[in-house]
């Protein structure tokens, strides 16, 4: 699985960041200031942003971060 967790210079992901190395996945982080190619291409609005497997898109909040797993592992 390929993730890639799309942030800003001012989102405050440690705890997202913290969830995925917890639940052992690996990932990628982009800057969105950096990448905004990446915001354009998958429609995103909002970081943090998981993009999983270049296709499946999953905004993060502060609910979603503590169901990280049930996430990434739901069809």
């Amino acid at each position: 699985m390929k993730i890639t967790l799309l942030t800003s210079k001012t989102c405050y992901c440690a705890d997202v960041e913290q969830e995925l190395n917890a639940l052992g996945f690996s990932y990628e982080r982009r800057d969105v200031e950096d990448h905004p190619e990446l915001a354009l291409r998958f429609g995103i609005r909002h970081c943090p942003t998981l993009i999983v497997d270049e296709h499946r898109v999953i905004p993060i909040d502060e609910d979603s971060a503590a169901k990280l797993r049930q996430l990434l592992t739901a069809d």
